[in-house]
């Protein structure tokens, strides 16, 4: 549909409204068949499960640039969507789920109040790390939509590398997925996502300082790297402190509308700082108070985990 689009409208529909629920569907189901698969190792097979992500935002950009000149627009995304089709036909083929669904069933009869008692979506533990995804998802993009543009202002005026800057990003998200999962599996994924997420709020902040091309490459790596680690990590959070898998899928849709708000709503409210102010600061900052956000609350979720048990113990 993109591929045969000449008005905006249609490629809203058919880019942003289709792909967008496409993809949102395809992920759900994808992140929740894996955790229940795993117990001792789960961190470390969801960060392998999600290395696709980072390798198809690598290799796409790519293809799109080497083919587009040769055989045009149209062509070039439909080549992509043949491989996307072989991909996810693949992934139909193979995908089995483990759990049988949630142990007490929803019904038509349910109210809403029911409905968020039986998904756990009252839990407080839930609540915590739903808000923390929130404000994650609030600074994800903003480095991914203007780290080019900044670069190309920040010591990179007219350097080819400026544009392959986001590739570098996308492809150091592979190891970023994949390593702090080992870590995980160690150290326990609620101690690591949240010294991920410090991290990563850190490394938004040295942005600010960036004003030489080594410094842009160092950003684009570190954050690669840290972002990464933070999307792989949160789902596994989310199954480590659910006692009944057969609801985690009903948890991470209802999760999942959070992330799209936040995803929705950030680059609109930076591209609106940059317009007021003409300087990429506020944007900056904005995006790594956003993240800082995402560590008060993860370390919240931590304090509420130790008290559950403290409870546990006493009783």
């Amino acid at each position: 549909m993109t591929s045969i689009s000449t008005q905006y409208y249609q490629f809203l529909l058919a880019q942003g409204f289709c792909v967008g629920i496409g993809s949102s569907c395809l992920y759900i189901v994808a992140i929740t068949l894996v955790p229940a698969y795993f117990t001792a190792r789960r961190a470390l097979a969801m960060g392998v499960a999600t290395v696709g992500s980072s390798l198809g935002a690598t290799i796409y950009p790519l293809i799109f640039e080497s083919l587009q000149p040769r055989i045009g627009f149209p062509w070039t995304v439909r080549v992509i969507g043949f491989v996307t089709l072989a991909m996810s036909c693949y992934a139909v083929i193979v995908a089995r789920p483990r759990t049988k669904g949630a142990k007490t069933l929803i019904t038509k009869n349910n109210s809403l109040r029911e409905i968020a008692e039986i998904a756990g979506l009252l839990d407080a533990r839930y609540v915590v790390q739903c808000v923390a995804i929130f404000f994650s998802n609030l600074a994800f993009f903003q480095p991914l939509y203007y780290i080019q543009s900044y670069a190309q202002s920040h010591g990179m005026e007219g350097a080819p590398l400026a544009k392959y800057l986001l590739v570098i990003l996308n492809a150091v998200g592979i190891p970023g997925r994949i390593l702090p999962s080992l870590i995980a599996d160690r150290f326990g994924v609620l101690n690591t996502y949240i010294g991920i997420c410090t991290m990563t709020a850190i490394t938004i902040f040295y942005w600010i300082s960036v004003n030489n091309a080594a410094g842009n490459v160092a950003f684009a790596v570190l954050y690669g790297f840290f972002c990464a680690s933070v999307v792989t990590l949160a789902p596994v959070v989310l199954a480590s402190i659910t006692d009944d898998l057969g609801i985690l899928g009903t948890r991470l849709g209802f999760v999942a509308v959070l992330k799209g708000i936040g995803s929705l709503i950030g680059p609109p409210i930076a591209g609106a700082i940059l317009g007021s102010t003409g300087s990429y600061l506020g944007v900056q900052l904005f995006t790594g108070l956003a993240m800082l956000l995402t560590v008060v609350f993860a370390a919240y979720l931590r304090v509420l985990i130790f008290r559950r048990k403290v409870n546990k113990s006493t009783d």
